[in-house]
């Protein structure tokens, strides 16, 4: 994404209606994340596009599982009105305060840097920028849905507990899921500097995001990655590996494994 910040303003009507259910807070590294719920399921309107349409919005990541975009919207400015299809997560890239506006609806949000929200899809929306600064998310977008009102663990279920965090020779590290449902596990990991992550396992393909810049040794690959706040990476296979964060300072990332 550019340094310099985009104005995006939208300029279509909005046809579809959604309503939202607010509830607590989601944080990352809390267990139990938000669910905001579309009344109904529509059928696509005409009027409405794609967030690959819209210039807040810019891809980072497309296959048959999963879109991650970052968002970027100028202060008191708007996004276009687009159509979130499937379930999907946003993430802030610092402290935000925004809303999600539909023809009836703005559902306010305040978000600490790296706290989540989990939305399903279905709706037609618009974000408004309520800062004085630029608006940064993630939104992982998952194409065959997150399925968060059956949860595993987290969301609305029973905490996760299948943590895991150390400190010694190798550095300090700490591994969190923080939601599991019948299509996705998603966790945070820490990784402290000079630190690695033990080896471990993924079933499926899997999914990086980081929450911080980034500069990680996977010893699967033999490869160092360089990885900007905000840039996924993705794992088109089941394997085994460790991650080392190579650099100075502390960092966060978060994991999405696909069933």
């Amino acid at each position: 994404m550019t340094k310099g910040v985009r104005m995006c303003r939208s300029a279509v009507l909005l046809l579809l209606l959604i309503a939202w259910i607010p509830l607590s807070k989601a944080q990352v590294p809390a267990s139990h994340l938000d669910v905001h719920r579309p009344a109904t399921r529509s059928s696509s309107v005409a009027d409405d596009h794609d967030m690959k349409s819209d210039q807040c919005f810019r891809s980072e990541l497309e296959n048959d599982r999963v879109r991650v975009f970052q968002v970027e919207i100028a202060p008191h400015q708007s996004s276009g009105l687009d159509r979130h299809r499937h379930d999907y997560i946003v993430i802030s890239l610092g402290d935000s305060k925004f809303e999600i506006e539909d023809s009836i609806n703005r559902f306010n949000m305040e978000l600490q840097s790296g706290e989540m929200q989990v939305i399903q899809g279905g709706g037609t929306h618009r974000v408004n920028n309520l800062s004085d600064r630029a608006l940064r998310l993630i939104e992982i977008d998952v194409a065959k849905g997150i399925r968060p009102q059956r949860p595993f663990c987290g969301l609305n279920a029973r905490q996760c507990n299948d943590g895991a965090f150390g400190k010694g020779d190798n550095g300090s590290y700490s591994q969190s899921t923080l939601f599991e449902t019948e299509t996705v596990k998603l966790a945070r990991v820490q990784l402290g500097a000079s630190s690695m992550l033990p080896t471990h396992r993924h079933e499926r393909s899997h999914l990086i995001v980081a929450l911080d810049d980034a500069s990680l040794l996977d010893d699967s690959q033999d490869r160092e990655m360089h990885l900007k706040a905000g840039e996924p990476f993705w794992y088109s296979q089941a394997l085994s590996h460790s991650l080392k964060n190579t650099g100075t300072q502390e960092i966060s990332l978060i994991t999405v494994d696909f069933k």
